[in-house]
């Protein structure tokens, strides 16, 4: 019986990994040049605006970078891409975001939601109102730096798949 349910889970995983994992490299490298390329450029363009008077040194982060293997730079694109989802950012970044996407066939994994307890609302509550000014300006920096370097380690990824 055990070994029933082992491979029965087996059976339930296997499509979703396979999906995942066997994105068609000729696909991606197409989807680049005709959709994401532009996609990507708007994107950096406009939050590179947005960031037009912050130092984005003053913020580093450390991100996955591209090895020169296929599987690897897929996995890593991909898990740039979801990274990013989770960042507030512009509208245009949302397209490329859903474009990468779509190109790998492989869709991120949600996170599941704990639902706040009386406690935690009154906390947040308090920490909102003495939040100023200033540093919401300063945590949205921060997100449009990380979605910087984002988008930079994603370029590097799609350079290195397309010289291969």
């Amino acid at each position: 019986m055990p070994l029933f349910c082992i491979s029965f889970l087996v059976l339930l995983l296997l499509p979703l990994s396979l999906s995942c994992g066997s994105a068609q490299l000729d696909n991606i490298r197409s989807d680049y040049i005709t959709i994401i390329q532009t996609e990507l450029q708007r994107t950096t363009e406009e939050i590179t605006s947005l960031l037009q008077n912050s130092d984005c040194s003053v913020f580093p982060h450390k991100l996955r970078n591209c090895t020169p293997g296929n599987a690897t730079s897929v996995h890593t694109l991909h898990y740039l891409t979801c990274k990013m989802r989770n960042l507030p950012v512009p509208q245009t970044t949302l397209r490329l975001i859903k474009s990468v996407l779509s190109s790998m066939r492989c869709p991120c994994l949600e996170k599941s939601i704990k639902m706040p307890t009386e406690s935690s609302k009154r906390r947040r509550g308090a920490t909102r109102r003495r939040r100023n000014e200033g540093t919401k300006n300063r945590k949205e920096t921060k997100k449009l730096c990380k979605a910087k370097a984002i988008l930079s380690a994603m370029t590097e990824c799609y350079q290195m798949l397309n010289s291969l």
